[in-house]
Protein backbone atom coordinates (compact mmCIF):
# COMPACT_ATOMS: atom_id res chain seq x y z
CA UNK A 1 0.00 0.00 0.00
CA UNK A 2 2.34 2.62 0.79
CA UNK A 3 3.99 1.49 -2.64
CA UNK A 4 1.17 2.87 -4.75
CA UNK A 5 0.92 5.81 -2.11
CA UNK A 6 4.53 6.49 -2.80
CA UNK A 7 4.40 6.19 -6.62
CA UNK A 8 1.14 8.40 -7.21
CA UNK A 9 2.82 10.93 -5.11
CA UNK A 10 6.03 10.76 -7.44
CA UNK A 11 3.80 10.72 -10.40
CA UNK A 12 1.85 13.93 -8.97
CA UNK A 13 5.40 15.70 -8.18
CA UNK A 14 6.35 14.68 -12.20
CA UNK A 15 2.93 16.03 -13.57
CA UNK A 16 3.24 19.28 -11.39
CA UNK A 17 6.83 19.95 -12.82
CA UNK A 18 5.89 19.21 -16.45
CA UNK A 19 2.54 21.21 -16.17
CA UNK A 20 3.63 24.17 -14.51
CA UNK A 21 6.29 26.60 -16.21
CA UNK A 22 9.45 26.26 -14.85
CA UNK A 23 11.69 29.22 -13.99
CA UNK A 24 15.10 28.97 -15.17
CA UNK A 25 16.00 31.87 -12.72
CA UNK A 26 13.62 30.88 -9.70
CA UNK A 27 13.55 27.12 -9.83
CA UNK A 28 16.82 25.78 -11.64
CA UNK A 29 19.72 28.35 -10.76
CA UNK A 30 19.54 27.91 -6.63
CA UNK A 31 19.99 24.13 -7.50
CA UNK A 32 22.81 24.37 -9.81
CA UNK A 33 24.51 27.09 -7.77
CA UNK A 34 23.79 24.32 -4.32
CA UNK A 35 24.84 21.37 -6.14
CA UNK A 36 27.33 22.35 -9.27
CA UNK A 37 28.71 25.57 -7.80
CA UNK A 38 30.70 24.43 -5.47
CA UNK A 39 33.20 22.51 -7.60
CA UNK A 40 32.25 24.40 -10.73
CA UNK A 41 32.31 27.86 -10.16
CA UNK A 42 35.23 30.13 -10.75
CA UNK A 43 36.22 31.11 -7.64
CA UNK A 44 35.91 27.02 -6.48
CA UNK A 45 39.87 26.42 -6.88
CA UNK A 46 38.55 23.25 -6.96
CA UNK A 47 37.45 21.97 -10.65
CA UNK A 48 36.62 24.83 -12.22
CA UNK A 49 35.50 24.80 -15.59
CA UNK A 50 33.17 22.11 -17.27
CA UNK A 51 34.27 22.96 -20.96
CA UNK A 52 34.69 26.11 -22.93
CA UNK A 53 35.44 28.27 -19.52
CA UNK A 54 32.02 27.48 -18.68
CA UNK A 55 30.67 27.03 -15.23
CA UNK A 56 26.90 25.26 -14.31
CA UNK A 57 26.95 28.05 -11.56
CA UNK A 58 26.14 30.88 -14.21
CA UNK A 59 22.89 30.89 -15.91
CA UNK A 60 24.67 32.67 -19.18
CA UNK A 61 26.81 29.21 -19.43
CA UNK A 62 24.25 26.72 -19.23
CA UNK A 63 22.35 28.42 -22.12
CA UNK A 64 25.36 28.95 -24.28
CA UNK A 65 29.25 27.61 -23.50
CA UNK A 66 28.61 23.98 -22.12
CA UNK A 67 27.97 22.66 -25.71
CA UNK A 68 25.24 19.72 -25.71
CA UNK A 69 24.94 19.85 -21.67
CA UNK A 70 21.22 21.48 -22.71
CA UNK A 71 19.61 20.48 -26.17
CA UNK A 72 16.59 22.30 -25.79
CA UNK A 73 13.40 20.52 -26.38
CA UNK A 74 15.15 17.54 -25.89
CA UNK A 75 16.04 16.28 -22.22
CA UNK A 76 16.94 12.85 -23.62
CA UNK A 77 20.00 13.61 -25.43
CA UNK A 78 21.24 16.67 -22.86
CA UNK A 79 24.69 15.74 -21.77
CA UNK A 80 22.96 17.60 -18.16
CA UNK A 81 19.91 14.85 -17.72
CA UNK A 82 22.45 12.40 -18.56
CA UNK A 83 24.78 13.06 -15.61
CA UNK A 84 22.22 13.96 -13.24
CA UNK A 85 20.48 10.24 -14.04
CA UNK A 86 23.71 8.87 -13.70
CA UNK A 87 23.82 7.68 -17.25
CA UNK A 88 27.23 8.75 -18.14
CA UNK A 89 30.01 5.99 -17.81
CA UNK A 90 33.77 5.92 -17.86
CA UNK A 91 34.53 2.42 -18.29
CA UNK A 92 32.31 0.61 -15.61
CA UNK A 93 32.16 3.24 -13.66
CA UNK A 94 29.00 5.67 -13.51
CA UNK A 95 30.26 9.52 -13.58
CA UNK A 96 28.13 10.64 -10.73
CA UNK A 97 27.31 14.07 -10.13
CA UNK A 98 27.45 15.58 -7.30
CA UNK A 99 30.02 13.07 -5.94
CA UNK A 100 28.67 11.03 -3.24
CA UNK A 101 31.42 11.73 -0.88
CA UNK A 102 31.74 15.51 -1.64
CA UNK A 103 29.75 16.75 0.86
CA UNK A 104 27.58 18.43 -1.88
CA UNK A 105 23.87 17.77 -2.00
CA UNK A 106 22.36 15.63 -4.98
CA UNK A 107 19.48 16.67 -7.37
CA UNK A 108 16.36 14.64 -6.01
CA UNK A 109 14.50 13.01 -8.39
CA UNK A 110 11.61 15.78 -8.32
CA UNK A 111 15.07 18.35 -8.92
CA UNK A 112 15.67 16.25 -12.20
CA UNK A 113 12.66 16.05 -13.36
CA UNK A 114 12.15 19.48 -13.08
CA UNK A 115 14.93 20.30 -14.98
CA UNK A 116 13.98 17.84 -17.83
CA UNK A 117 10.45 19.58 -18.15
CA UNK A 118 12.48 23.23 -18.42
CA UNK A 119 14.13 21.78 -21.52
CA UNK A 120 11.71 20.12 -23.09
CA UNK A 121 9.72 23.05 -22.80
CA UNK A 122 12.52 25.33 -24.80
CA UNK A 123 14.91 25.80 -21.96
CA UNK A 124 13.89 29.32 -21.94
CA UNK A 125 16.21 31.93 -20.46
CA UNK A 126 12.80 32.86 -17.65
Amino acid sequence: MIGKISAVVFGLAVLSASAAEVSLEKDLMPLFQRSCGTCHAPDSGIRGAIKNGAYFNEKKDLLGKVGGAVVAGNPEKSGLVKVLAQEVTFGKRALVMPPPKSGVPAFSKEEIEKIKAWINAGAKDN
